[in-house]
């Protein structure tokens, strides 16, 4: 399985549990397979992915899932699939996204999980 991260766009990536249930235009699809797929099309490819955060969580990630539907926090995100360092690494954009969902599974205030909706998705080289 991939190793990702998520950057929200300030230089710090947040390392991720799991990246799951990515679902594009009502398709559900593997990531991984989704990621050597070279996918274009003429229109937008909109959807959703879970992501599971790791036990390093970003406050501005915990801030940005906290603001779940808020209309304001719509920003294109990255998923870097590898080490954010390297420039070979994979990355997924997701334009106009938001946290749509999140979910807390123990006691602390941070969510553990969320999901991203998007308005395009794009691989980049």
């Amino acid at each position: 399985m991939t190793a990702f991260h998520l950057d929200l766009g300030n230089s710090t990536a947040e390392a991720l549990d799991s990246v799951t249930k990515l679902t594009i235009t009502g398709t559900e699809l593997d990531i991984d397979t989704f990621l050597t797929s070279n996918a274009k099309a003429p229109v937008p490819l909109w959807g959703d992915i879970v992501l599971t955060r790791g036990d390093a969580r970003h406050p501005a990630t915990t801030k940005w899932v906290d603001e779940v539907e808020n209309t304001n926090t719509h920003q294109d995100v990255v998923l870097i699939a590898g080490d954010p360092a390297a420039p070979t690494s994979r990355r997924v954009r997701l334009t106009d996204a938001w946290a749509s969902a999140s979910y807390h599974l123990d006691e602390d205030d941070d969510p553990d999980a969320f999901v991203i909706s998007f308005a395009d998705i794009t691989i980049e080289k």
